[in-house]
């Protein structure tokens, strides 16, 4: 028994353990314990917030840095796209639409740089933001429409003019609560999936060149440094920056399509 307990079969994930674990070893017994993926994840925020600061502060009429040409090509890029999906207004709500996408692909790609990890890849991270773009995207609908519009929303019109129909109200008001609920599971879950995936075959992909370079270690007597000769992991490297950056792409669109639904229903209006 005491041999069976002792062996432990290998997690397939990569471990969570980063350079910042300190934080949990000294937080872990508080009331509010601090892991590694929440501690990265604010790191994440507080070099936007400084980044958005310092290119403001050296914000220059035909500038031509590369700070400030990367964040007016952004700017514009986000603006045209948010247009395009929500409609004329989508200007006024450009900024979410960028700072979900910026946060997000940040959150995705973090984990490529040795001693990081994607917070995106834990399922707390990405149903905290799918929560916070759905609320986003009432909230939003409440401003645009008022509470009776917004209201309005959830029941077809063709249903109240008759009799014999008001009856299927709640039935579709249960269905589009249904759906907005649906909304926060598929958001938080495709993100989740996606990444958490991604990291799980980079970590794998990893160990094989590592259980390769032991091999041929011990058969021909290879030094430490041909240990960079089995980089199995290159070809994930480059399909998760795609995947991160995809995935930041459809969570931000879809985002924006919710806020277009509601926003239509105010032009049919």
């Amino acid at each position: 028994m005491k041999g069976v307990e002792a062996f432990q079969q290998p997690s397939i994930a990569p471990p969570e353990e980063t350079w910042f674990h300190f934080v949990w070893l000294l937080t872990q017994k508080t009331r509010f314990p601090i892991p590694d993926w929440l501690f990265i994840s604010w790191l994440v925020i507080i070099g936007l917030v400084f980044w958005a600061w310092w290119t403001k502060r050296t914000l220059k009429p035909n500038d031509g840095s590369v700070n400030q040409t990367v964040a007016e090509w952004f700017v514009e890029a986000i603006e045209n796209f948010a247009v395009s999906v929500i409609g004329p207004k989508g200007h006024i709500y450009a900024p979410l639409i960028g700072t979900l996408f910026i946060y997000i692909l940040l959150l995705n790609l973090i984990g490529l740089i040795p001693g990081f990890m994607s917070p995106s890849s834990h399922p707390y991270v990405t149903i905290g933001l799918a929560v916070a773009a759905i609320a986003s995207v009432h909230f939003i609908a409440l401003r645009e429409l008022g509470l009776k519009g917004y209201l309005m929303h959830y029941v077809d019109k063709p249903l109240l003019s008759s009799i014999l129909t008001a009856w299927m109200v709640p039935v579709t008001i249960c269905i589009h609560i249904v759906s907005e609920a649906a909304k926060v599971v598929s958001l938080s879950m495709r993100l989740f999936g996606n990444i958490f995936g991604e990291d799980v075959v980079l970590y794998q992909f990893a160990l094989l060149g590592l259980a390769t370079y032991g091999f041929f270690r011990k058969l021909i007597g290879l030094p430490t440094p041909f240990q960079m000769l089995f980089p199995f992991q290159l070809p994930v490297v480059l399909l998760h920056i795609l995947i991160g950056i995809v995935q930041a792409y459809v969570f931000s669109l879809l985002t924006g399509v919710y806020i277009g639904m509601f926003l239509q229903h105010e032009e049919a209006e």
